[in-house]
């Protein structure tokens, strides 16, 4: 089964992800284009969980399809945990890049956005494998469950002091972010997996023999359930996307589906396909997406250049002072960069996507 729409939703993910990623640097930008910084879930901490929840839903398509063309377990695990280490090796040459100052390689940070999605997928993927639908809703409850009683042992209110923040800097001492916490450490991967599952979950149901606007009419009515009871839960263990709090991970798994149930609805039943066309071109190749502009991001912010002051300053600092903060105000000169960067990317991997070149793992 191939949905549009959910190649659309993935292009959508990636789109925010480069919008938000390249504004990091900037003095001033939109908030809801800002990650919170501890408790709090801005429009900006619902994209990776999306992505997770996409990812959950192809591992069900994909091990599905695997099945029914004869692969046995062992060839599906097999092909899982080679997935999953691409993902950790491509996520550890990332934070190295570009090898220098000398820092990044002694001090490399280990955690990352690409060794969560590898680590969530495998675990997700090997609790999913022998399991039915009510055994794995048993196990993301029981997970969520554990992980909310699990950091009530220490503080929650200071990122230092988590158990989050304890295990990494106990298993990894210097080699997290150098704030001291890290929001994509170890322990905050369970919740991250239970997420993959929860799309896994969706990606059954989406395979079912129902009809089409039933399955999209049952995502939604889950997705809204899901942010109900994330939105409840949400009182006693705050949203929290440093520590991928339960309540975080449920709230936004139900984004993710009913952001789903809506494009699904837009594309695959009204047939309004157009619109999607320069996300189609991002979910096509969301690696290439990804690893090339991060590659991008961090050559321009390592690059040092002479600015205007004879100072030295990165030539990405450069560039948005030279082509963006003249003529436009913080806010918006913060907003065209990044604009212009996911405008680049779209003409880069528009050829690929011509010729039915697709970067995958």
């Amino acid at each position: 089964m191939r949905l549009q729409s959910l190649d659309i939703f993935r292009g959508m993910t990636i789109f925010a992800m480069l919008l938000v990623n390249f504004q990091d640097s900037f003095p001033a930008v939109y908030p809801p284009l800002v990650h919170s910084y501890w408790d709090g879930c801005t429009p900006a901490d619902t994209i990776f969980p999306c992505f997770l929840f996409i990812i959950g839903v192809t591992l069900h398509i994909s091990m599905s399809a695997r099945r029914a063309r004869g692969a046995t377990d062992g060839e599906i695990v097999l092909q899982v945990v080679r997935r999953g280490a691409i993902f950790v090796l491509l996520g550890l040459f990332l934070s190295a890049f570009p090898f220098y100052p000398e820092g990044r390689l002694t001090q490399l940070r280990i955690p990352g956005v690409l060794q969560r999605i590898g680590a969530a997928y495998v675990l997700a993927a090997l609790l999913s494998l022998k399991t039915t639908a009510r055994q794995q809703a048993g196990i993301i409850f029981a997970a969520l469950i554990g992980y909310w009683l699990l950091l009530r042992v220490y503080p929650l209110d200071d990122p230092l002091q988590t158990l989050t923040a304890r295990v990494d800097r106990y298993f990894l001492g210097a080699h997290i972010a150098p704030k001291g916490w890290d929001a994509m450490g170890i322990l905050a991967t369970v919740p991250a997996a239970m997420t993959v599952m929860l799309g896994g979950l969706g990606g059954r149901w989406l395979t079912s023999t129902a009809g089409l606007r039933t399955r999209v009419a049952g995502l939604l009515a889950a997705g809204a359930a899901a942010i109900a009871l994330g939105l409840v839960w949400g009182q006693w263990f705050a949203w929290n996307r440093g520590v991928y709090s339960s309540s975080f991970a449920l709230f936004t798994a139900g984004v993710a589906a009913v952001v789903l149930a809506a494009c699904m609805w837009i594309v695959d039943v009204k047939q309004w396909r157009r619109w999607g066309a320069p996300f189609l071109i991002f979910g096509a190749n969301p690696i290439a997406a990804y690893v090339g502009s991060t590659m991008m991001w961090r050559l321009l912010y390592h690059s040092s250049m002479t600015g205007d002051d004879g100072a030295r300053t990165s030539a990405l600092q450069l560039l948005y002072a030279r082509l963006f903060a003249p003529w436009l105000s913080p806010l918006n000169a913060s907003l065209a960069f990044a604009l212009t960067v996911v405008a680049l990317w779209l003409a880069l991997l528009y050829p690929l996507h011509r010729r039915g070149i697709f970067l995958k793992v």
